[in-house]
């Protein structure tokens, strides 16, 4: 068996150029679904561990509630509108809310969005028995207005430190230099990490966002009711609520359902209908990843066939130093077998590198934690592919080689 391998590797570094060829697209062929599955797993992943601090439920402005979700747990895109501050205060006050995180948004600094809060923040926590989600790692937690407390991915990306002042700008993302309120804010203190879309936000009190809007005669806004001017101390983006336990969940969520003021969306649902959407792009990507392995498949057979025909010749002298037919028949299997292994072997590599670089990238832009994990239901699969397509794209060469005539080709007419 070691001389037949010996033969097979022989065989494919006689045509290099072919070699090569076939090994990239095999390659492609495994690293495109690794990249996408891991992909995929990792964005799951990140969102749900990005929105593991946060409230069960949360409620703001009538609309989008996916968009609520994103708005407000991801940071991603443009809040659905304002709710008035009375919807926060009756959820202060209701027995099946255990707590109650106001949100006001709308301001940023250096692209990094300004939250405005409350220090029931630091309350917020994954489970009951685990610490805090947002802890101080230096300085301290705003006790006035215009002071600030900063993410820790937006104290490096900004370069403030404690001490430090800021203006605000208008608007969730950059926008004009010089659209800025006028009375700045004072860096007080710094979060540790916590792997979610806030590590690059700046937090401040609400009543400082308020301030900063009705100090400059803002526009202040309209309510999500009705077309009429409310002022901005009586409006806030949404609240996030920790019910008290799952039946209050249900309850705080049908009444808000009912009600015209506001809405209250699940997280866990909203998210879900984008994981729905990202398992959709999986599929579609995943089949693509299966057409180039087939023809990588017809590659190899091309290949070998060719090789096969050319070689003809030698195929035949080797038949009369004395090797059988099942012996020609191994080497050529095992040359199709040698290809689509290492081509398996470098389309791993190959995808889960893509994957890393991808996720890193995306991971920058959107303030998403996308994490790589090696899927190991992914190997049956991805090992008996290319052994099965080795072997189908084999057989027919290898039996081509098995039928030569030895007396014809050595000794032509």
């Amino acid at each position: 068996m070691s001389y037949d391998l010996f033969l097979a590797w022989r065989g494919l570094r006689a045509r290099p150029v072919s070699t090569i060829i076939t090994l990239v697209i095999i390659a492609l062929a495994i690293a495109l679904p690794i990249t996408v599955l891991t992909l995929g797993d990792g964005a799951r992943q990140g969102i749900i561990r990005a929105s593991d601090p946060f409230g069960v439920l949360v409620v703001g402005a009538k609309g989008s509630g996916q968009q609520l979700v994103l708005s407000t747990i991801l940071l991603q895109g443009a809040p659905v509108g304002n709710m008035r501050t009375s919807v926060f205060e009756s959820l202060q006050a209701d027995p099946r809310a255990a707590l109650v995180v106001p949100l006001a948004l709308g301001d940023n600094v250096g692209g990094a969005r300004i939250v405005g809060t409350s220090d029931a923040l630091l309350q917020l926590r994954p489970t009951v028995n685990e610490p805090p989600a947002f802890r101080i790692a230096s300085g301290a937690f705003f006790a006035a207005d215009y002071q600030a407390v900063l993410g820790a991915g937006a104290a490096q990306s900004l370069g403030l430190g404690i001490g430090d002042q800021f203006a605000a700008a208008h608007g969730v993302e950059r926008g004009l230099d010089d659209d800025v309120h006028e009375t700045p804010y004072t860096v007080v203190g710094i979060f540790d990490e916590t792997q979610s879309p806030y590590d690059d936000a700046v937090f401040v009190s609400v009543s400082s966002v308020w301030k900063a809007h009705e100090a400059e005669g803002a526009d202040p806004g309209l309510s999500a009711l009705a077309l009429v001017p409310v002022a901005a101390s009586d409006q806030l983006t949404a609240a996030l609520v920790k019910p008290v336990g799952f039946i209050e969940a249900n309850q705080l969520w049908q009444t808000f359902a009912a009600g015209t003021e506001a809405q209250a969306a699940f997280p866990g649902q909203e998210l879900g209908a984008l994981f729905d959407l990202l398992a959709q792009g999986e599929r579609i990507l995943t089949i693509v990843g299966y057409l180039v392995l087939v023809i990588a498949g017809l590659t190899v057979f091309l290949s070998l066939y060719s090789a096969i025909a050319a070689r003809q010749g030698a195929i035949a002298l080797m038949r009369s130093l004395g090797a059988d037919r099942l012996t020609i028949f191994r080497v050529v299997i095992l040359e199709a077998l040698l290809i689509t292994l290492i081509g398996a072997l470098v389309g791993r590599v190959t995808g889960y590198g893509a994957s890393v670089a991808i996720a890193s990238i995306l991971s920058t832009g959107s303030s998403i934690p996308i994490p790589i994990r090696f899927l190991p239901s992914l190997e049956p699969l991805l090992w008996l592919l290319p052994i099965g397509l080795g072997l189908l794209a084999g057989i027919i060469p290898a039996v081509q080689a098995y039928r030569v005539d030895v007396i014809e080709k050595l000794f032509p007419a």
